[in-house]
């Protein structure tokens, strides 16, 4: 709700400015500006290729410890006390390790995507500041602010095509 008073003070302030000239305002979809900018889609090439041998390095992590539990299953009935036991702490501490490793990956992988979307998103910002500037608006807002727009002012599509055009991508670098 914060966000609708700021809008509306822009809005008042803007008034004398519209009284004077034309107004022209447009709104820009990020998301859709990230994912389909040429940055964008290698950044999430990078990001499924690290997703894909984190579940590889997981499974192989998880295999081994339902391989363990098997075998203790197997073996418990044949098994010493103190055998018994060690197995199953053997099991146990492979158990955590496998979470802890799962948790560390998770937090790793939201980690990088944060990173490369970051770094691609402020690329975006002197973008959409330039179209804004070149072209004259007074107002460019974010796809997602808005409760409704006509399509007719989305600049997205223009804010990609400038943004490719710049050259390699510095968001889809690796690190």
């Amino acid at each position: 709700m914060k966000k609708g008073w700021v809008v509306y003070l822009l809005l008042l302030l803007a008034a004398p400015a519209w009284a004077q000239e034309k107004v022209k305002i447009g709104y820009i979809d990020l998301q859709r500006a990230i994912t389909e900018s040429q940055a964008g889609k290698k950044a999430k090439e990078r990001f499924e290729a690290e997703v894909k041998k984190a579940e590889a390095d997981l499974l192989k992590e998880r295999q081994e410890v339902e391989r363990l539990k098997s075998d203790f299953d197997k073996r418990n009935p044949l098994l010493k006390e103190e055998e018994r036991r060690n197995l199953e702490k053997e099991v146990q501490r492979r158990y955590l390790g496998y979470q802890r490793t799962m948790r560390e990956y998770q937090e790793e992988l939201r980690q990088k995507e944060g990173e490369m979307t970051s770094q691609i998103l402020k690329e975006l910002e002197k973008v959409v500041a330039e179209v804004g500037k070149n072209e004259k608006f007074m107002l460019i807002f974010e796809r997602a602010q808005l409760l409704y727009s006509d399509q007719g002012i989305d600049i997205t599509n223009k804010v990609i095509q400038l943004y490719n055009s710049r050259g390699p991508a510095k968001g889809a670098k690796g690190k």
